[in-house]
């Protein structure tokens, strides 16, 4: 999902019955989020997907309507694909299972010394102590600013590809809806009509965001304003975006406490990779390790 998910700009969007066999209960299928014909993709599939993120990323991607559209497509596309080879008997070919072959042993070789090297190289889980992040917070508090970040609300309403004339009717509905939440209540016109469910259960509040992770399209727009102030549509990948900025946080350098999850996480990363670099210096100390350059270079001509 463009860089898994891409660890984006993001900001401002996001983003049956039972059947009883021998007296069970079947489970109730996940409401579908994207379809292609036959081919589906589920609540629970997506719901996956945003978990194994980390939850910085995880909030990013939630809020970047463009980006989770793109993966859905690209989802369906290639499970199509598959479906359609496969269908045609394209992976019954001698040279693809070879292929197929030949990458899951080297899948397997890979999972095993993976899993192996994490296993000799993992770190207490009490480490590190205060002591140890309180230091590297001395060391590199001047570099730990905080960009001034914007508490924002929108009402959304999405657009369909390439229909210029359903594209001008959102337009259209987009300025109506900015002229209304001027005059009256915000939360209410988007609790009312924004498309993004997610923001508009919350009267149109996303969060608050550095211009960094705002929809670059809306990042000049929100710079703009002035808290209270109300933007006209401005039309982003996914649709028109009508823009309220609550609330203007000035940067200001991170304290102890906010940097500390970061902090912790560098120096474990640091710990493993020393602990890492000790085995792979017991298991090929460097006085046994040599190349054969003659043998290398006779190689490198015969393939020629």
């Amino acid at each position: 999902m463009r860089r898994r998910l891409k660890s984006s700009s993001a900001a401002l969007v996001l983003l049956a019955s039972s059947v009883g066999i021998a007296g069970a209960q079947a489970p109730v299928p996940a409401p579908v989020v994207a379809r292609l014909g036959e081919i589906t993709v589920g609540q629970d599939e997506v719901e996956k997907l945003l978990q194994a993120l980390p939850e910085g990323e995880r909030a990013a991607v939630r809020a970047d309507r463009a980006t989770l559209d793109g993966w859905l497509r690209d989802r369906l596309l290639g499970e199509a694909v598959l479906r359609d080879a496969r269908a045609k008997g394209w992976s019954e070919r001698p040279e693809v299972k070879a292929q197929v072959d030949a990458a899951a042993r080297e899948i397997a070789a890979r999972i095993v010394s993976t899993s192996y090297l994490e296993s000799v190289s993992r770190v207490p889980a009490d480490y590190p102590p205060d002591a140890d992040m309180q230091a590297a917070y001395e060391q590199g508090k001047a570099n730990f600013n905080l960009p001034a970040a914007y508490r924002v609300a929108q009402i959304f309403l999405a657009t369909p590809d390439r229909d210029v004339a359903a594209i001008a009717r959102v337009r259209g509905e987009a300025g109506r809806l900015a002229r209304q939440a001027r005059t009256g209540d915000f939360a209410a016109v988007a609790r009312a009509s924004s498309q993004d469910r997610r923001s508009a259960e919350r009267g149109g509040e996303v969060d608050t965001l550095p211009l960094a992770r705002i929809v670059p399209e809306l990042r000049d727009t929100v710079a703009r304003l002035k808290p209270g102030q109300v933007s006209d549509p401005v039309q982003a990948e996914a649709g028109f975006h009508v823009v309220k900025l609550l609330e203007v946080r000035p940067g200001r350098s991170a304290t102890f406490e906010e940097m500390k999850p970061r902090l912790r996480t560098a120096l474990r990363q640091q710990r493993q990779q020393q602990l890492l670099q000790a085995y792979l210096a017991q298991i090929a100390p460097g006085t046994t390790l040599s190349i054969d350059g003659a043998a290398l270079e006779a190689a490198l001509k015969k393939t020629n």
